[in-house]
């Protein structure tokens, strides 16, 4: 691993690359932002992706392989409201991993936006009205899911300290676009794709 001193890289894209070892990973970086494989990635997908590469190495470069649970698992517990960063960190730390150094060596989805624009000098394409449609129902989908996932941990884990009594459940999560105008409702899904509520064809 190499420190920062006069040899190191200007930016911490590069620094962080350089020190896990992770040849490759700022040209991933710039290609799925560019959408040269196929949907074009955010800053914010890309810094979590980055991310986790870089506490997969560190997990790799310790004893932390023994752990149950996938690299998704130990950085959704690291970063995410949700997850429970205390356990993770305890587990890690146990099997030699230097927490707060490899959190410290995360990225932010600004770093990744500077990076991208000022130090590899890259412009993203355009999306189409299409694509930008697409998008936005695939981070409704993507939300409702979440949304739809912590529900039922939640529930499970109260059940469990029979906090709540509860058999076989699910959960619904049916999220409505309400037109104040015409009172109709419909499901967020449906109103994006056909471009709005239907009152607007009425008139």
């Amino acid at each position: 691993m190499t420190g920062e001193g006069s040899g190191s890289p200007s930016n911490k894209v590069d620094r962080v690359v350089e020190k896990y070892g992770l040849d490759g990973l700022a040209d991933e970086l710039a290609a799925r932002w560019l959408g040269v494989d196929g949907d074009q990635a955010s800053t914010r997908e890309l810094a979590a992706f980055f991310n986790r590469r870089v506490l997969a190495a560190a997990v790799d470069g310790s004893d932390a392989f023994t752990l149950t649970g996938s690299v998704d698992e130990l950085y959704h517990g690291l970063t995410d409201e949700d997850g429970d960063s205390t356990l993770v960190r305890s587990r890690l730390e146990q099997h030699g991993v230097d927490v707060d150094a490899v959190t410290g060596d995360f990225v932010s989805h600004q770093t990744v936006y500077r990076y991208l624009k000022d130090h590899r000098e890259l412009e993203q394409p355009e999306t189409s009205a299409e694509e930008r449609v697409e998008n936005a129902i695939e981070t409704v989908q993507r939300l409702r899911g979440r949304t739809t996932a912590v529900a039922e941990r939640t529930v499970e884990s109260l059940a469990a300290n029979e906090l709540v009594d509860v058999g076989e459940f699910s959960v619904l999560n049916d999220v409505q676009v309400l037109c104040e105008d015409c009172g109709r409702s419909d499901d967020v899904t449906t109103f994006i794709e056909r471009g709005g509520c239907r009152c607007a064809d009425e008139d």
